[in-house]
């Protein structure tokens, strides 16, 4: 159960700890304390929950649903903070408490009348409390600028009535490279540190939510507090990694980010292994193979580099009236054809499936008189091109492509020492292999 405000902008509050909930694999349930106009650069208005209203929504959904961890946000008031502390005195699971003072634009979340009450009545409720260094410095009253200073805080906020206590780097003010947030946990035992790079982006919108609620996500699913904290630390730093520009004002942290990364790269290595099967079953395809041999790549929406690509480990190659393949598909595979297919979506973006074959004068005819062509030549590389790994194909398509945007088919005649070849695009690997059929149909009867 996430206990929070909500945000118009969908960044922070209640949406970021459902959308980390979501990708985490645990359900959710919300109590809304306030709902806010704001978008990426401010916050206009701020309208807080009667409190009549936001005690029965506590109320009633804890009837039901008994959640495993608890975790909260802004309270703002101090009718709200009195009914949680109420309600949550005997709540025996975990509660997290993601001090939420003031928002990553700078205005004030928590009522100045009800900071005090906030440190007296909800801390001492914590498993374990998040703030990030400003807060830190506001709970604790110890100004931070050094790991030692953040022991210094740790030790004040402990006499608050936590039992763990984490204070995160991210919003560090003395710039450095590197980052570092802190898990205190039990005084018998040293704090522990995760340091991480520190990445090129300003300040972003949502990122301590999305801690707390991911640190809440994985207590839910058994974890301790030790692994929970270098688990959420990884997720986030994805999450910040992955930000996204949504507004004019802060990047927004993106915590669905590998849900939907690994739910389409699944989809592509289903989609191409079907695809290649469907190839090896094809009755003379071994006859396009040319002598470099053959390869068959599938990417995901708008490829940004080789990452982003499957294709066949190894290559397809003819053994006699048969073809074989190493029958192991996987993204960052094949050089060259993925670097034509990479190529080729400055100019299409629906393309995201190649294959290349064999060039010769009948197959030549064949693509002409079924598809939209095009071609260059490798004559006119420069010397800087030839000598620069991958630049020929990234070279050839884009001056071919140029010449003719809405061509499906990239030829090239070859050089000395280079193999004449032919790329197919497709929207996907089936709108290859259609191609395919139809270019073996003809050539075969001929």
């Amino acid at each position: 159960m996430t206990i929070a405000g909500s945000d118009s902008s969908a960044g922070a509050g209640i949406q970021a700890d459902i959308k980390t909930f979501s990708a985490l694999g645990v359900y959710g349930t919300t109590v809304i304390t306030t709902l806010t106009a704001q978008n990426t650069r401010t916050i206009s208005d701020i309208m807080i929950v009667p409190s009549k209203f936001f005690k029965n929504q506590l109320v009633t959904t804890l009837e039901d649903i008994q959640p495993d961890v608890v975790k909260i946000g802004v309270l703002y008031s101090k009718s709200i903070i009195n009914i949680v502390k109420n309600i949550l005195k005997n709540f025996n699971n975990p509660i997290v408490v993601d001090p939420v003072l003031f928002s990553g634009t700078g205005i004030k979340l928590l009522d100045d009348d009800s900071f005090e009450q906030f440190k007296r009545e909800i801390i001492p409720l914590s498993y374990v409390i998040t703030p990030n260094l400003k807060e830190a410095e506001l709970i604790s009253k110890i100004n931070i600028s050094n790991g030692r200073d953040m022991t210094k805080a740790a030790s004040e906020i402990f006499k608050l009535g936590v039992s763990n206590v984490i204070i995160k780097g991210g919003h560090d003010r003395i710039r450095d490279t590197k980052v570092m947030d802190m898990l205190f946990g039990d005084k018998k035992n040293e704090p522990h540190q995760i340091v991480n790079e520190r990445l090129k982006v300003d300040e972003t919108h949502g990122t301590g939510c999305n801690f707390s609620a991911a640190i809440a996500s994985f207590l839910a699913k058994g974890y301790n507090i030790s692994d929970s904290f270098k688990l959420a630390n990884s997720y986030v730093y994805e999450a910040l990694k992955n930000s996204i520009k949504v507004g004019n004002g802060l990047l927004v942290s993106n915590p669905l980010y590998h849900m939907y990364d690994n739910s389409e790269k699944y989809k592509v290595l289903i989609e191409l292994q079907d695809s290649v099967s469907a190839l090896e079953r094809m009755s003379n395809f071994f006859k396009l193979i040319p002598e470099t041999k053959t390869n068959f790549v599938y990417s995901i929406e708008k490829p940004r580099n080789f990452d982003d690509i499957a294709g066949v480990l190894g290559r397809v190659t003819d053994l006699g009236i048969n073809i074989r393949t190493p029958n192991v598909i996987k993204f960052g595979a094949s050089f060259h054809v993925s670097n034509a297919l990479l190529a080729a979506t400055k100019f299409n973006s629906l393309f995201r499936s190649a294959i290349n074959i064999r060039n010769n004068r009948s197959i030549i005819k064949i693509c002409e008189n079924n598809f939209r062509c095009t071609s260059y030549s490798r004559t006119e590389e420069t010397e800087i091109i030839k000598k620069t790994e991958g630049s020929s194909i990234k070279w050839g398509i884009s001056k071919a492509l140029g010449q003719k945007p809405d061509a499906e088919l990239v030829y090239h005649d070859g050089d000395f020492g280079k193999e004449p070849m032919v790329i197919l695009f497709g929207q996907n690997p089936k709108d290859v292999l259609q191609k395919i059929r139809i270019v073996l149909q003809e050539y075969v009867n001929n």
